[in-house]
């Protein structure tokens, strides 16, 4: 290219070679699972319909109507998990929970139910979307370690609630591969909690990210302070979530009478253990749709009941579940956050 006196200007680079932006491996990652998002969500909604061909729309259809009237029950008991929860998360903050409003937290925790729901990996993915909205009001490294921290929580809690239902499966099956999964389950959740925040607190694992990602330098301090407070199980929200996944046993309870299935407190914990158990299984699939369906039909005969029966109560279940998706889908629409005041984070025990 050449100016006014006729002399050539180089511009550095081809147009060629600057529209060419080498791929990183981040966004090959991000590529990846927009693509099998989909996929999965096909796979299980192709599981359902074939499930639902098999245990009969007509009867479905007549156990579902028949069931309805309990749904308000489901939905008191489901405001009620959404309680324990937000309280958790809040619980995570120790005393500097006291910052951050009761209506940002359950504003954080109506739109981290939506994003629990739909994306893979929904617990870990809900904590993050919930730091990312109490950042402003606590810091950026106390909302990070106060995530994980109710990540570490819930693993407990899901792993802790694991072995009565193991104990109900073996009463109503033996050592059913339905026990053995429910205590694996069990075991797997308790030492995952324990190795999370073990990894917290270590100084190891800390200076290695601080290399990595420099940006993460300036708040490693404050991120140590705050997991290094409390034991290596944070009691206060395990104890938190831990009452969540009791109401939701008391769900599972509701729902396999609404749909005459002949129930007691040992079926209703197998049927919390098989959804737990398919939670994990089904963990790439949005709502766990036709997982958790499969794995209610499966059973059919250890609830001494029908498949379109068994089938019903997960139904229900993403019945509930779609409302409170919704619910927190919209939730940023309708509900605007109001700028907080700055403050100075400081460290927060558990």
């Amino acid at each position: 290219m050449s100016n006014a006196r006729g002399e050539v200007v180089s511009l550095g680079q081809p147009v060629g070679a600057a529209m060419t932006v080498p791929a990183l491996p981040g966004n090959w990652r991000k590529r990846m699972a927009g693509l099998l998002r989909p996929v999965f969500a096909l796979a299980g909604l192709g599981m359902l319909a074939l499930l639902v061909r098999r245990a009969g729309v007509h009867e479905l259809g007549t156990v579902l109507s028949g069931a309805a009237a309990w749904l308000p029950w489901v939905v008191l008991l489901e405001l009620g998990r959404q309680c324990m929860d937000a309280l958790a998360t809040r619980a995570s903050y120790g005393p500097g929970a006291e910052r951050v409003p009761l209506a940002v937290l359950a504003r954080a925790q109506l739109i981290g139910t939506a994003v629990s729901s739909m994306a893979p990996a929904g617990r870990a993915a809900a904590e993050a979307t919930k730091a990312a909205l109490l950042t402003p009001h606590m810091g950026g490294a106390t909302a990070t370690a106060a995530a994980a921290t109710s990540q570490s929580a819930s693993l407990a809690a899901g792993g802790l609630i694991s072995f009565p239902c193991a104990l109900a499966s073996y009463l109503l099956t033996g050592f059913s591969i339905f026990t053995w999964a429910m205590l694996a389950h069990g075991v797997v959740l308790v030492v995952a909690s324990a190795g999370l925040r073990a990894c917290m607190r270590a100084k190891r694992p800390c200076a290695w990210l601080m290399r990595r990602c420099r940006r993460w330098a300036s708040h490693a301090e404050q991120f140590q302070a705050s997991a290094r407070c409390g034991s290596l199980l944070p009691g206060r929200p395990t104890l938190a979530f831990l009452c969540s996944r009791l109401l939701q046993v008391g769900q599972y309870l509701v729902l396999t009478h609404a749909v005459g299935i002949d129930t007691s407190a040992v079926q209703a914990l197998f049927s919390q253990g098989l959804y737990l158990c398919a939670l994990a299984v089904g963990s790439l699939v949005p709502g766990q749709v036709g997982v958790t369906d499969g794995a209610f039909a499966l059973a059919a005969g250890v609830l001494d009941t029908t498949t379109a029966r068994a089938m019903s109560v997960a139904l229900l279940g993403h019945l509930v579940q779609l409302l409170f998706v919704t619910a927190g889908a919209l939730t940023p629409l309708v509900w605007r956050a109001r700028a907080p005041r700055p403050a100075s984070p400081a460290p927060v025990c558990h």
